[in-house]
């Protein structure tokens, strides 16, 4: 029976140990690496010292066949990731030629010149495969050791390191060595929590043989994984799938990593041929960020309004002030009117209007923060709800708030 290929993950950076830069790189590449077929045994992040940085790659390359590592290839002193990597595996470092005429041509490119300090980026172990950057000035390298693990040093800029892993490294990978990508099937899930997700689902391992469950909160959006190795039972296979699918039910939005809630609002409003106008309060615009940042969005956004106070929501939307006087702005009738007055303002299908208190300060007795009125007015009517989120963080409400309104208006669309 093949043996399961092992990866380790290394970065490099003192900036991670100290918490001023959140290390994404990891995060992305043991996914990408565990999609590929790999277990990943490990992951380390080393500070910037000669000494540490070459012991921890020592250790990785023990343990796996596969490092990839982030970091340290820039032209500063705290730069230490090609001397270090010389030293743990008893190379001289040397200036790579190839290396300097990349660096030097991405300056050449940009119209910029070259500091001295530059050169320091080809400085790189003797022997090492030099790794285009398309991205950035910083190239980057890859080594095999003695026993036969392959090491990859990928730049630490997020942008650059993606682009590098994915044209250059990634295709690598599949050339050389034998993988086999376990089966997976991704459930994007708004409404249900993950202790609900469990006990909804919690039987389907045993029912279909071969299948493991996993859940991933990505708060307010859930997602259920179902793996399998790559030699499972087609019919157990697709009868897994099929039958989360129906217990999911309206739940479920999204099938697909790439297509997210507002990316499937979108696909709902082009079937249909309509378009969508928004009016937004506590959320600030962030419902229409979540629209504009989908390709495409101008095929069914119309337009969005920002209505923070009292008088720009009667004077943008129609809302009516007795309705503002005797209620405040935070209530269904509100809601309603502002969803309402966008939809007629903008001429569009459907308008969802939104208005609540994010807090920290503004809560009462009556309405606490975390309150917030949701509407959604389509061609068949207006429906309306009331949230009461708990009060984490302002942030935390209007996120929410902005995400709970996008699946009112999917479920409509459902039903028209």
């Amino acid at each position: 029976m093949r043996r399961t290929l092992r990866a380790f993950v290394v970065s490099q950076g003192e900036e991670l140990l100290t918490g001023q830069t959140v290390d994404t790189n990891s995060n992305f590449l043991c996914g990408a690496l565990t999609d590929l077929g790999f277990r990943v045994v490990g992951g380390a992040t080393a500070p910037d010292r000669d000494d540490a940085i070459a012991q921890t790659l020592r250790n990785a390359a023990e343990r796996a066949d596969v490092v990839i590592c982030t970091g340290g290839l820039g032209p500063t002193a705290d730069d230490l990731t090609a001397n270090a990597a010389a030293a743990a595996f008893g190379r001289e470092v040397e200036l790579n030629r190839e290396a300097l005429a990349q660096v030097e041509a991405r300056y050449a490119s940009a119209g910029r010149q070259m500091a001295p300090a530059n050169r320091r980026q080809a400085l790189l172990p003797a022997g090492c495969e030099v790794l285009p950057n398309v991205r950035g000035t910083a190239p980057g390298f890859a080594l095999r050791t003695e026993a036969g693990a392959r090491l990859y040093f990928l730049p630490g800029v997020p942008p650059e390191m993606k682009a590098m892993w994915r044209d250059v490294v990634l295709p690598r990978l599949r050339e050389e060595l034998t993988l086999s990508p376990p089966r997976r099937h991704l459930f994007r899930v708004l409404g249900r929590g993950e202790s609900q997700l469990q006990d909804l689902l919690g039987d389907v391992p045993d029912a279909f043989g071969g299948v493991e469950l996993g859940f991933r909160t990505r708060m307010p959006e859930n997602q259920v994984k179902l793996v399998a190795e790559p030699s499972i039972d087609e019919v157990a296979w697709c009868g897994a799938i099929a039958e989360v699918r129906e217990r999911l039910g309206r739940d479920l939005f999204s099938e697909d990593e790439g297509v997210g809630l507002a990316g499937r609002v979108g696909e709902l409003l082009v079937e249909r041929g309509h378009r969508l106008a928004l009016a937004e309060s506590c959320t600030g615009g962030w419902i229409a960020h979540l629209c504009v940042s989908e390709p495409g969005s101008s095929r069914w956004l119309e337009r969005g309004f920002v209505t923070y106070s009292n008088a720009s929501k009667v004077a943008e939307l129609g809302v009516s002030q007795a309705t503002l006087d005797e209620l405040g702005a935070v209530a269904e009738p509100v809601a309603t009117e502002m969803a309402e007055g966008c939809r007629r303002v903008a001429g569009a299908d459907w308008g969802v209007g939104v208005t609540g208190i994010a807090g920290p300060t503004g809560g009462t007795p009556d309405k606490p923060v975390g309150t917030v009125c949701v509407a959604v007015a389509g061609p068949a009517g207006t429906r309306v709800k009331t949230l009461r989120l708990p009060a984490r963080d302002r942030t935390t409400v209007r996120r929410f708030s902005a995400h709970i309104a996008l699946d009112m208006l999917r479920r409509q669309l459902l039903r028209t």
